[in-house]
């Protein structure tokens, strides 16, 4: 599975250059590696004057060619070759001289960038196809996914990107009262959004189970936790059976029992190791519905380096002896190009970097009065984890489907029940957000050591 992410600005450029007008047009699209994805960084908008032109195809000249690779070794950047067939409306496929074209390129590459993989997409009025070439083999584009305040999911097969809703197909009855609301290309892009939620307590569980009556078809649930008795109060659908069981069990079963259909891949893991960490990146979504620092901090960091739009949720309750004095909680949904959550001052670092440390080094601070207290539960109810996780998906719904823009910042409280939004300016100088859409070379994996990493965010 290969997914190229560009930004909603640099999409509308590429899109506006290359269907300018009946002519085909090309460019180059400047990428980092991500795992599964490319995150566009950059592109190279070939004027008339770089391109040669034939009866039925366009190539682009070699000094133009030479000035993309060049600046591609320097910066180390992967090329994505970009063109229009400006006549191609609900479909569109490369042409034979396309096939020839992109294969001889491979092979000149082979010679100036070795090792190196190189794509190709073909733009049309309403699709959009690619390939992955690696070597002398290549394999499809299995979408595009445009990030901004409303995403765009374009299937890299050549089908017209509201087309492939096998949701809407299969059951037109389920999601009837939904087409209503957002419309059926809404319902497509729901049904087609890779999705994964990390957490399945309180927050998260009733996430999961709204994301499966909503049609979501293909998520990753991932938390290393096991149902104890204490979770009875609010973890959805749980009973008195389920205590011992993994959480991510209890919330596979909940979700196929609402849609049976649907691909779920449980990852009973730390966010912090490496298999979750993959199955986290390979979302289009990212919720994060974790109640630790060191949490949040890995999950902004992957979100921000990855370009994956993440929405984040919590809730809190201050009480003591059983009387509250507040209570509420915050969504926050980050899409690049906005604060992250050390902007937004979600992340406590300290406290996130002795969450980090081994169980041992932890004991020994705790015994020597390096780390003063005990760990004390924090009190939680359903209602307040309910309203907090509707207005999560109800973000979730509103980047997909853009009934509204999706907001940045919303706080809940519970005593006054006021829900409003925070303007946070991002931090020039936050060291998680330099770090945006730049990929494998981050090095997120780092997490997944035992020590707490040298180079913490700062």
């Amino acid at each position: 599975m290969s997914v190229l992410v560009i930004a909603d600005d640099l999409w509308g450029r590429l899109r506006d250059h290359l269907l300018a007008d009946h002519e085909e047009r090309a460019g180059f699209l400047l990428a980092r590696s991500a795992g599964p994805r490319l995150i566009v960084r950059d592109l190279v908008l070939l004027p008339d004057d770089q391109l040669e032109r034939g009866p039925d195809s366009v190539s682009v000249t070699p000094p133009a060619l030479v000035d993309v690779m060049n600046r591609a070794v320097r910066e180390d950047m992967i090329i994505v070759e970009a063109h229009s067939h400006p006549q191609s409306w609900e479909t569109v496929r490369f042409s034979d001289l396309d096939d020839q074209g992109q294969r001889d390129m491979v092979v000149y590459l082979a010679d100036v960038m070795p090792g190196r993989t190189y794509g190709a997409i073909v733009v049309g009025q309403s699709a959009v196809a690619g390939r992955l070439w690696h070597g002398r083999r290549w394999t499809p584009l299995d979408h595009v996914l445009v990030t901004g305040p409303l995403i765009e999911l374009w299937s890299g097969d050549g089908s017209s990107m509201g087309r492939n809703s096998r949701a809407s197909v299969r059951h037109p009855d389920r999601y009837d009262r939904q087409v209503r609301a957002f419309g059926q290309e809404g319902q497509s892009k729901i049904a087609r959004c890779r999705v994964a939620v990390v957490g399945e307590g309180g927050i998260g569980s009733i996430v999961t189970v709204q994301l499966a009556h909503l049609g979501v078809r293909d998520i990753a649930l991932i938390d290393s936790d096991r149902v104890e008795g204490s979770n009875l109060n609010r973890l959805a659908g749980a009973t008195p059976e389920d205590v011992g069981r993994l959480k991510v069990d209890l919330a596979e079963e909940q979700f196929r029992r609402v849609n049976p259909e649907a691909s779920i891949c449980p990852v009973p893991e730390e966010i912090r190791t490496e298999s979750a960490l993959e199955a986290a990146q390979g979302a289009d979504v990212l919720f994060g519905c974790v109640d630790t620092d060191s949490g949040r901090l890995i999950l902004n960091e992957l979100a921000v380096t990855h370009a994956i739009p993440y929405i984040d949720c919590g809730s809190g309750i201050d009480a003591l002896e059983g009387h509250m004095s507040a209570a509420g909680g915050q969504v926050v949904v980050w899409v690049p190009g906005r604060p992250c959550l050390l902007c937004c001052g979600e992340i406590d670092r300290a406290i996130a970097a002795e969450e980090l440390e081994s169980d041992d080094l932890r004991a020994y601070r705790r015994e020597h009065g390096y780390i003063s207290g005990a760990d004390v539960p924090d009190p939680s109810v359903i209602s307040l984890n309910g309203t907090v996780g509707s207005l999560a998906v109800t973000e979730f719904i509103a980047l997909l489907t853009g009934f509204r823009p999706a907001n940045h910042y919303t706080y809940y409280d519970m005593f006054t029940q006021r829900v409003g939004q925070r303007l946070i300016k991002r931090n020039p100088l936050c060291f998680t957000c330099s770090a945006e859409g730049t990929g494998d070379s981050a090095n997120v994996k780092r997490y997944s050591r035992i020590a707490v990493p040298m180079d913490l965010p700062a």
